[in-house]
């Protein structure tokens, strides 16, 4: 980051006032009702009760994939705000800490405020601050010294922002907190940048094991942050997104779910493959139709996990379109950065605040082998019964041909004659 960007330290400086639209005063006028009405006191002493050490190791244990994520991020964000004396907070779906890391000057400060894990840092439980606001409000949220309902938080400043799953539920929340007189304006910028790197990290987690269309108006921004993602089951629904692709189609995930890839990116999913198949990691320019009914161009890239999916795509095409075949032992191409697996797709594990609701449709093993079966067959049939044609159009041996249509037939365990 430039010199001229970088937070510096304003310890002995006096307080800088937040200069933010009218939204914000309206945001933290609200919170302060809310607090009143909860019966919060402006004059209380910070509660520095912590959850036991059990139940802070369970909370984190529940979240544990959101941690694993948010780490590696949670030190990159605190180089960038070394200077500050402030420290970086990760907390659950509740508002209680779940990890912190940063300034040990500070972090003595923090602990006298109970800004420590196992700590809930909900407006009922600490009035309006950051955390509690952007939970409340799910959106990137300051707040500056004097905005902070209880006195003894108002020399502080806090910039947070809510970290989302594939389905638009809040996960957690990424927060910054140090003195007031530390605060730079570009910080809540860092911390929601760096909130969506975590859900990128996460969302590609998820569906590490499905297909993952990435799009940009521009492909230079496929890669980037600012790229959207979706997950697509074998059947063409849309599984999820994250917030850069809800952005750009502004649609819902419930509207995604129910229009699905064809309806909203003009593609089908044998088409996806076949591009794939036949252009590696080149991006595909593709005609979406946005949730204002609105058509625009974008570049998107596919990323295919699933072990035979995408040859089954391809087979579904391959009796209307001929298709090359592949030189004998031709390695065929792939996606960048995908992962050639032949292991049944393991289930996720969840916490049950993030996938215990989980309603969208599931990958299972038994779908998995019909769709192996309907590959082979299909290219089989494709190419006239040559299981050697056929093997090398879906990039496997003949003898592995063999040995899957005995497995998935459940037939004679002698391979068939050659043709």
């Amino acid at each position: 980051m430039p010199a001229s960007l970088r937070p510096t330290d304003r310890a002995a400086a006096p307080a800088v006032p937040v200069v933010l639209g009218p939204e914000h005063g309206s945001s933290i006028a609200q919170s302060h009702d809310r607090c009143r009405a909860m019966g919060v006191e402006e004059d209380r002493l910070p509660d520095l009760s912590p959850v036991s050490p059990v139940r802070l190791q369970q909370m984190r244990e529940l979240n544990r994939r959101l941690c694993e994520h948010a780490a590696p991020i949670m030190e990159m964000l605190f180089e960038q705000i070394v200077s500050t004396r402030s420290i970086v907070v990760l907390t659950d779906t509740q508002g209680t800490i779940l990890h912190s890391i940063g300034d040990d000057h500070f972090m003595e400060r923090a602990q006298q405020i109970a800004l420590a894990p196992g700590v809930n840092w909900s407006e009922a439980a600490k009035g309006t601050n950051a955390i509690g606001t952007a939970l409340y409000d799910e959106a990137p949220t300051v707040v500056h010294g004097g905005e902070h309902y209880v006195r003894a938080n108002r020399f502080l400043t806090c910039s947070a922002a809510p970290i989302f799953d594939h389905a638009g539920r809040v996960l957690g929340v990424l927060d910054v907190t140090g003195h007031q007189r530390s605060y730079h304006p570009h910080t809540l910028a860092m911390v929601a940048m760096s909130a969506r790197l975590i859900e990128n990290q996460w969302f590609s987690d998820r569906f590490r094991h499905g297909l993952r269309l990435h799009f940009a108006a521009r492909p230079e921004a496929l890669g980037t942050v600012r790229e959207g993602m979706v997950a697509v089951s074998p059947e063409g629904a849309i599984l999820g997104a994250n917030r850069c692709a809800l952005d750009q189609l502004r649609l819902s995930p419930a509207a995604l779910r129910i229009r699905g890839l064809e309806s909203v990116f003009g593609v089908s999913l044998p088409q996806l493959a076949d591009h794939c198949r036949r252009h590696a990691d080149q991006p595909i320019a593709l005609e979406v139709t946005d949730g204002r009914g609105e058509t625009r161009l974008i570049h998107a890239r596919a990323f295919f996990h699933w072990p035979t999916l995408w040859p089954a795509a391809v087979a579904q095409e391959m009796t209307a379109t001929p298709v090359p075949v592949d030189a004998p032992g031709q390695a065929r191409p792939e996606p960048a950065g995908a992962r050639r697996s032949t292991a049944p797709l393991p289930a996720a594990k969840e916490g049950p605040s993030t996938e215990a609701s989980e309603t969208a449709p599931s990958l299972g093993h038994g779908t998995l082998e019909r769709l192996e079966l309907e590959a082979i067959e299909r290219t089989l049939a494709a190419c006239g019964g040559n299981v050697s044609q056929a093997a090398r159009a879906l990039g496997i041996g003949r003898n592995t041909v063999y040995r899957k249509l005995r497995r998935l037939r459940q037939g004679p365990k002698t391979p068939p004659a050659a043709p």
